[in-house]
C-alpha cells in the first residue's frame, strides 16, 4: 500500500509540474516592443513576412516581439502619413526606420552597408535602420527571398541596440560582413544567437522593461537621430 501511495504522489507531482513549468516559460519570456517607421513604402506581405522572422529569431532566446504597427512615412514631410495628417502611435523602446536611397545618400551610410543601429556607449540603444533598396537588390543577385534578407538585417540591427557596442562577430547572425558568395552559400534564418548574445539582450531588456506612455507624435525628430555619424554600420554585402 505505501508504495502505491508513494507511486500515486510522484505521478500527481509530475503532472502538476508541467503547468508550472509552462507559467515559468512565460514569465521568463522578456518583452520587447518594435515599431516600423516605413518611407519606401515596402508592400505589407513584406513587412509581415519580415516582422515573422524577427519574432522567431527572439522567440528562440525568450524574448516576446510586441509590435506596435507600421507606420507609413512621408519623405518630404516626416511624421504625415500617406493621406497628409499627423500621426500619432504608442511609444515603442525601438524603432525600425526604413530608407529611401535619397536618404541613406543623405546620412553619408557606408556603402555596402544593408542596415545600422544607434548605439549608445552605455545603455540600450533606440533606433535602427534597413536601406531596403539595397537589401532588395542585394537578395537579387544572392538568389535569396528579398522579405528573408529584410527579417535577417532587421533582426540584426535590433541586437545592436540591445547589445554593447562592437558587438559584431566573425560566425553566427551577428556576423558583420557578408557578400553575396556567403549569403548562397548560408541560410542565414538558420543562423541564431551565442549564448552569450542572448544572456546579454535579456539582461538589456531586463534592465530596460517596456514603459506605458501616452500615444506620441511619430516621425518629428526620429529619423535623424542617427545618418550616419556614431552608428554601428552593419550587415554589410561588399562584394560588388
Amino acid at each position: 500500500m505505501s508504495k502505491l501511495v508513494a507511486w500515486l504522489m510522484l505521478t500527481f507531482i509530475f503532472v502538476a509540474a508541467h503547468p508550472s513549468s509552462a507559467d515559468e516559460r512565460a514569465d521568463r519570456d522578456l518583452p520587447v516592443t518594435i515599431q516600423i517607421h516605413d518611407y519606401w513604402h515596402v508592400s505589407p506581405e513584406s513587412l509581415a513576412h519580415a516582422r515573422e522572422i524577427v519574432t522567431a529569431a527572439y522567440a528562440h532566446i525568450g524574448v516576446r516581439t510586441e509590435w506596435l504597427g507600421v507606420v507609413l512615412q512621408n519623405e518630404r514631410h516626416p511624421g504625415a502619413t500617406g493621406r497628409g495628417s499627423t500621426l500619432r502611435a504608442p511609444l515603442a523602446q525601438v524603432t525600425v526606420i526604413i530608407l529611401t536611397p535619397r536618404m541613406a545618400a543623405r546620412g553619408h551610410v557606408e556603402e555596402g552597408a544593408l542596415g545600422f543601429a544607434a548605439v549608445p556607449v552605455e545603455g540600450m540603444g533606440r533606433i535602427a535602420y534597413a536601406i531596403y533598396d539595397r537589401v532588395r537588390d542585394t537578395a537579387a543577385r544572392a538568389a535569396m527571398n528579398e522579405d528573408d534578407l529584410l527579417g535577417f538585417v532587421m533582426t540584426h540591427e535590433i541586437a545592436h541596440l540591445l547589445l554593447p557596442p562592437a558587438s559584431h562577430t566573425q560566425t553566427g547572425l551577428m556576423r558583420g560582413h557578408w557578400n553575396v558568395r556567403d549569403l548562397q552559400q548560408i541560410d542565414v534564418l538558420k543562423l541564431g544567437f551565442s549564448p552569450e548574445e542572448a544572456s546579454g539582450i535579456r539582461r538589456m531588456l531586463q534592465r530596460n522593461p517596456p514603459i506605458v506612455a501616452e500615444n506620441a507624435l511619430v516621425g518629428e525628430a526620429d529619423q535623424n537621430a542617427c545618418l550616419a555619424s556614431n552608428c554601428d554600420s552593419s550587415v554589410n554585402e561588399a562584394d560588388r
